[in-house]
């Protein structure tokens, strides 16, 4: 299911989710100069730059990120949600399918101090994972099932 405002410039603060290589998904671990949640396990996504519509953030987040380039037809899945920045707003989470990468082609960008290769369930049962992130990702993997 892909939500109907997922490539729409609607009102909302931003875009994380999942990009899968394979069964595993791409992470990083964020420095310890940000103020939210300093050396945690985090997804790809960020906040919305201009007027761009949820795909657009969760598209050049990831190639901010990892140097990774997703198009629209690599998107499977896509949910809004309550954001935990600032609760009266929206956030996306959006799903990449498997991409034809190897880890190689990963370039880790200008935050975060590594990136790692996880499973999903691997990510959701971290203690250092951003809790709403795990919560998110074992709401979506429930879907699935």
């Amino acid at each position: 299911m892909i939500h109907e405002n997922t490539y729409k410039s609607v009102d909302f603060l931003g875009a994380k989710g999942l990009v899968f290589l394979g069964d595993k998904i791409v992470t990083y671990r964020r420095d310890d100069k940000t103020r939210s949640h300093p050396l945690c396990i985090d997804l790809p996504g960020g906040g919305r730059e201009g007027s761009e519509s949820p795909f657009d953030t969760f598209k050049r987040e990831v190639k901010e990120e990892f140097g990774i380039v997703i198009s629209k037809e690599d998107i499977i899945f896509s949910g809004v949600h309550q954001s935990y920045i600032d609760p009266r707003r929206e956030s996306y989470f959006i799903v990449a399918k498997p991409l034809n990468l190897k880890a190689t082609d990963v370039i880790l960008g200008n935050e975060g101090t590594e990136w790692l290769l996880m499973s999903p369930e691997e990510f959701i049962n971290r203690p250092d994972g951003i809790r709403i992130q795990q919560e998110r990702v074992r709401a979506y993997l429930s879907r699935m099932l």
